[in-house]
């Protein structure tokens, strides 16, 4: 068999497969720096959303004053005091 027919019959492949077959191990290193970059964000971004949430549920900092919906004043004590002595025997 003519080894010129062989090579005559793999043609190299069209342009952007040439271009990834060059350029593919350089494009894979910044798209996986990239997608590191983006989970340190949106991880840093997650933790200050639950610091917030856990602010406004226990009512401290900035995000603890957003609470309307709960009254702050004592609540009403009882008006007649309830003696235990008559329940026990």
């Amino acid at each position: 068999m003519d080894p010129n027919a062989i090579a005559a019959a793999q043609q190299p492949a069209g342009g952007l497969i040439e271009w990834i077959t060059a350029y593919g191990n350089i494009v894979a290193f910044f798209a996986q720096m990239l997608y590191w970059f983006a989970l340190v964000v949106l991880l840093a971004y997650a933790v200050v959303q639950y610091k917030r949430w856990v602010n406004y549920t226990l009512g401290t900092g900035r995000s603890g004053k957003l609470r309307t919906g709960e009254s702050s004043a004592p609540a009403k004590p009882a008006e007649k005091a309830v003696s235990v002595e008559e329940f026990v025997e």
